[in-house]
């Protein structure tokens, strides 16, 4: 297993409120993990950052000694552990209050994982088939597009496209999606924020993924077509090859 990340702020920000860890533990076990924060100047960047660490420690010290068949359960409740220190770091500030964050990850011992998500950003499975979006946006739009109220092409237009409907640390609790995997070699798993997918298309992702061969440098080159492409948000991307 090869792992590859990065982030960049982008061309329209100032600062970059994106945050991203790559971690393997002792078991064995490697985390990806992207949080994308949201609240202000202040507040987006310590969502993410708080709500990162704070998912690490937990992971860390929940996985010892644990076994593959409790990845969910530990995806699930290192959630709620860096869901209460964002929400409790905001009760503690006033001037952070509302401030939240993504989370998207991705916990795997080589053969099988776990994809834990909260918010839009995303994971993406890519194999032979093409690929497939593991993750289901808790976002206003997608929720009409489930709905039939719009169709997934004007979803990706619309002018609320960025609202979101579920957020890590906003309240003192939250829900949160896990996605089992069984991987096989030559697949691909990969996070992003909102701000790759956005500018690039799922093709386009694809691409570089997969049949590009140049999987090292798909990171890079995935952020730099957001770029070019005005690069309104914070872009990170984190890849996992199998």
């Amino acid at each position: 297993m090869r792992c590859w990340g990065n982030s960049d702020t982008g061309v329209a920000r100032s600062e970059n409120q994106d945050a991203y860890i790559l971690r393997q533990f002792p078991s064995g076990w490697t985390l990806l993990l992207v949080c994308d924060g949201m609240g202000g100047a202040r507040g987006g960047k310590t969502a993410s950052d708080t709500a990162s660490q704070a998912f690490v420690r937990a992971v860390e010290t929940l996985a010892e000694g644990a076994g593959p068949d409790q990845m969910a359960d530990i995806v699930t409740a290192a959630a709620q552990q860096a869901n209460q220190a964002v929400y409790q770091a905001a009760v503690l500030d006033g001037s952070l209050a509302g401030m939240g964050t993504t989370l998207v990850c991705l916990l795997t011992d080589g053969r099988r994982a776990v994809v834990g998500n909260i918010g839009d950003s995303r994971a993406y499975l890519a194999t032979e088939e093409g690929l497939r979006q593991v993750t289901h946006d808790h976002s206003l739009v997608a929720e009409m597009a489930r709905r039939g109220e719009i169709s997934w092409r004007e979803a990706n237009s619309h002018p609320n496209k960025n609202v979101i409907t579920r957020a890590l640390g906003v309240d003192s609790d939250v829900a949160c999606d896990v996605f089992p995997l069984k991987l096989e070699e030559g697949q691909y798993v990969l996070l992003c924020s909102d701000g790759l997918t956005n500018e690039v298309s799922d093709p386009e992702i694809y691409y570089e993924v997969f049949q590009s061969q140049a999987p090292e440098r798909a990171c890079d080159t995935l952020i730099d077509i957001a770029n070019r492409r005005g690069g309104r948000d914070n872009i990170t991307v984190l890849l996992a090859a199998f």
